[in-house]
């Protein structure tokens, strides 16, 4: 376990933390899902999640999408706590109202969405520790956000041993004969139509990079038992999502804010009193 974190630890954190929100929420305002931006949608899909229903029944995913008036100032608030977070001290209850907004448009996209979306995972487990001021109760649950971020890919690995995926000699191939069917027909002339298009004609080759990505998430097991190895896992960890987006045509840039858990704070801390 590291050492408990003094308030200037937890500032350095917050600031590289809340612009990196900043950003992403630039990035849901220029694609257009924002709460104002969903146009009062009318069809839901909250799943078997009992939490979702818990929203829908209490009325709030409605509240926020149909009412001018909550759309817009919650808009304005999913930018405006989190750069009052990064700039003012002393922001635990600034933190704490964040991770209610975002958990609330979580909810909120995704049952709209018809898609239960997982990219914001990272926004909403790294805010919980800014709940708290310095000590061990923040270092505990920043510690808990890394454990997680490393049993999401390890689990990942484990699924892919109990379905049998691996052993089917053509499974990436279909996996992507599925995913991109559509763009190979709407765009035959495109450089990575051209890829897909190749490694579905070679099953073999196509199954390396399915077991290249295995052999990645498998290797997140380390993570549980040392720190020792954490810039290797964030260049794996950047790698496999390149990875994803080449093969998969997947964008998960969002999650890469789960970066933070693998960063070496106390060296970033001395370079920034240096600089100071």
């Amino acid at each position: 376990m590291s050492e408990p974190v003094t308030q200037a630890q937890i500032d350095i954190r917050a600031r590289y933390f809340y612009l990196g929100c900043v950003l992403i929420f630039a990035m849901r305002f220029v694609s257009s899902t924002l709460f104002s931006q969903l146009s009062q949608p009318v069809l839901i899909d909250p799943g078997i999640d009992n939490t979702y229903w818990l929203f829908h029944w209490l009325g709030i995913p409605h509240t926020v999408t149909h009412s001018v008036l909550w759309s817009a100032v919650l808009d304005i608030l999913i930018f405006l706590l989190p750069i009052t977070a990064s700039l003012i001290p002393g922001r635990r209850i600034v933190a704490f109202l964040f991770t209610v907004l975002v958990s609330i448009y979580q909810v909120t996209y995704s049952t709209y969405a018809m898609h239960h979306y997982h990219n914001l995972l990272g926004v909403l487990f790294l805010s919980v520790p800014f709940w708290f001021g310095p000590g061990h109760r923040f270092t505990y649950i920043w510690e808990a956000a890394r454990y997680y971020f490393f049993f999401i890919f390890s689990s990942a690995a484990l699924w892919k041993l109990s379905s049998g995926a691996l052993w089917e000699p053509g499974q990436m191939q279909a996996i992507l004969m599925s995913q991109h069917a559509q763009t190979i027909y709407e765009y035959p002339d495109s450089v990575l139509t051209h890829f897909h298009s190749y490694l579905i004609a070679h099953a073999g080759i196509a199954r390396l990079f399915l077991l290249a990505g295995f052999a990645i998430q498998l290797s997140f097991f380390g993570g549980f038992f040392t720190k020792k190895y954490d810039r290797i896992y964030l260049a794996l960890f950047i790698a496999f999502f390149i990875m994803n987006y080449l093969l998969m045509n997947i964008v998960s840039i969002e999650l890469f804010i789960f970066c933070l858990v693998l960063l070496d704070w106390d060296k970033i801390g001395s370079q920034n009193s240096k600089g100071a």
